[in-house]
């Protein structure tokens, strides 16, 4: 009789029989010295990440978690509030430094890796096999991309890394504490993106397909539900008593097609990679004949996605156990020097596109082009920002001293009223507010601002460039200049205007929130 530890429902592995032994062999103990190679990669990247992290400048999304960092809550319209509270520990460290508030991206991108390398272990893979698909998967655009700027991808792919790591663990051992472990993460995973509860139904769709069932039978199951589910409740009763704002911005994203919208999803996989995209297909079908309940995660995850409407870069998430069968479908594919020569090579000149799209590494204008030829806003959205609060700091002293000090500043979007927040003060420019997405829960301005510098969201030309609902609200509008900033960067050009509000703020306010 085969021990609990050893019984399976064998469809997780590609078999059709009601239970049976593992197909997949245990994990081969390697003495300290084995871990070097590993060890060595994941100092490397880490390495690379913290010296480059202080090049270009803040990432629009990071100066939003800041400003949402100073503004304590267990949830905004747009996110939870995890990535905000590690933006805020970041920041701490060194505060105004781009570098400190990127250290907690760099330890999670590193944690990240290694869980991938660690998943290629629990399904028998070989040490070749890990630094196959570490090294393959720290060559993606996806981790060079969230493991360089903080944001809730980054974190997201740590978590479902992680979760990953553990459920295979359980999968192999029979140990059913380890739901345990695995419902403390999953809820600490639930506080920082709401696309790990796709994932997660994702896998137990898969669990209730092709197996194994028999994990889900275990009270320790029950337990990790409602661990979860009780670290998840402080954000949810937050979105429940703000009406469920996250749930419109998903419906507001949906309309906006991101990314091609689902249609669009998987042709956008190519940004993973071009060159590594038949290694992923690899590891999808390694994982469809060895450990099934992968594959049809990742199959699950991606409809789901299409159906809700989800960005193309959220499918981002099933790829750590997607690298992890590539490592080992490529490490028995390597049968000869010419194969190694090729594999090796595939991946050096995946690094070589990937690196300058995700890591600041070419001059500030090549760089922006080359984002914007392979449509990836990276670089464009990491410079100008001090160069926009100079643009407006010029057009507020166009004002006179006393009608400074009835003057705000309003921005069309939360990227803009975040850099103004964080260069503003040095410059004498008063509180940004924006009715986007969380600074609209933070406003709106006092009545007794009744002039604002107000930054549009687009550059356009004749009658409508004038913004639209300056019509109704200002008594008069000038222009006051433009937006100069570095070439072809995100908000070079955009109009700058001065407004003489004709109501309150308290009666402007209410037409001016808005979620995307």
């Amino acid at each position: 009789m085969s021990s609990p530890a050893n019984t399976f429902e064998a469809t997780a592995f590609g078999k059709k029989e009601a239970t049976g032994p593992d197909k997949v062999p245990a994990p081969v103990r390697r003495e300290p010295s084995r871990n070097r190679p590993l060890l060595a990669l994941l100092g490397s990247l880490a390495t690379v990440l913290t010296l480059v992290s202080n090049r270009y400048g803040y990432y629009h999304d990071e100066l939003y978690f800041l400003v949402s960092g100073k503004h304590p809550a267990w949830g905004y319209p747009d996110q939870p509030p995890l990535t905000p509270l590690l933006a805020r520990l970041g920041d701490a460290l060194a505060p105004g430094e781009v570098w400190a508030l990127r250290v907690p991206a760099t330890i999670c991108t590193v944690l990240t890796v290694l869980f991938v390398a660690l998943l290629v272990r629990e399904l028998g893979g070989s040490l070749r096999a890990e630094l196959i698909a570490a090294g393959a998967f720290s060559c993606s655009t996806m981790v060079l991309i969230t493991g360089h700027v903080l944001g809730t991808s980054t974190t997201d792919l740590t978590f479902v890394a992680a979760l990953s790591w553990l459920l295979c663990r359980l999968i192999r051992t029979g140990n059913d504490r380890l739901w345990l472990i695995i419902g403390l993460v999953l809820g600490v995973g639930l506080l920082n993106k709401m696309t790990l509860a796709l994932w997660v139904f994702a896998v137990l769709v898969a669990l209730v397909l092709v197996g194994p069932r028999r994990i889900m039978y275990s009270r320790w199951f029950v337990v990790a539900a409602l661990v979860s589910l009780a670290l998840w409740t402080p954000y949810l009763l937050w979105q429940a008593r703000h009406d469920w704002p996250q749930l419109t911005m998903a419906s507001v994203l949906r309309e906006q097609a991101a990314q091609g919208g689902s249609l669009g999803l998987l042709p956008y996989q190519v940004v993973v990679g071009p060159l590594l995209l038949p290694l992923c297909v690899a590891g999808g079908v390694w994982l469809w004949r060895s450990f099934r309940v992968f594959a049809v995660t990742f199959i699950v995850f991606a409809a789901l996605l299409m159906i809700t409407g989800g960005k193309a870069t959220y499918l981002a998430s099933a790829y750590p156990a997607v690298f992890a069968g590539a490592g080992i479908a490529a490490d028995r594919w390597l049968h000869s020097r010419q194969r190694a020569i090729t594999l090796y090579g595939v991946l050096a000149l995946s690094l070589l596109i990937a690196a300058p799209l995700g890591l600041p590494l070419l001059p500030e204008r090549t760089a922006v082009a080359y984002g914007k030829a392979l449509t990836v806003d990276q670089a464009r959205s990491q410079i100008g920002w001090p160069e926009l609060a100079d643009s407006v700091a010029r057009a507020m002293n166009q004002l006179s001293p006393a009608e400074r000090s009835r003057a705000v500043v309003y921005t069309y979007s939360y990227g803009q009223a975040a850099a103004l927040e964080r260069f503003g003060p040095a410059r004498g420019l008063p509180r940004a507010y924006s009715g986007h997405n969380g600074f609209a829960n933070w406003g709106p301005p006092p009545d007794s601002a009744d002039i604002a510098v107000v930054v549009d969201g687009f550059r356009r030309t004749g009658p409508s460039d004038i913004p639209e609902w300056t019509w109704q609200a200002c008594q008069t509008l000038t222009q006051a200049g433009v937006v100069e900033a570095p070439a072809a960067t995100r908000e070079r050009g955009k109009p700058i205007w001065i407004c003489q509000l004709r109501d309150p703020w308290s009666t402007v306010w209410p037409h001016l929130t808005r979620l995307g």
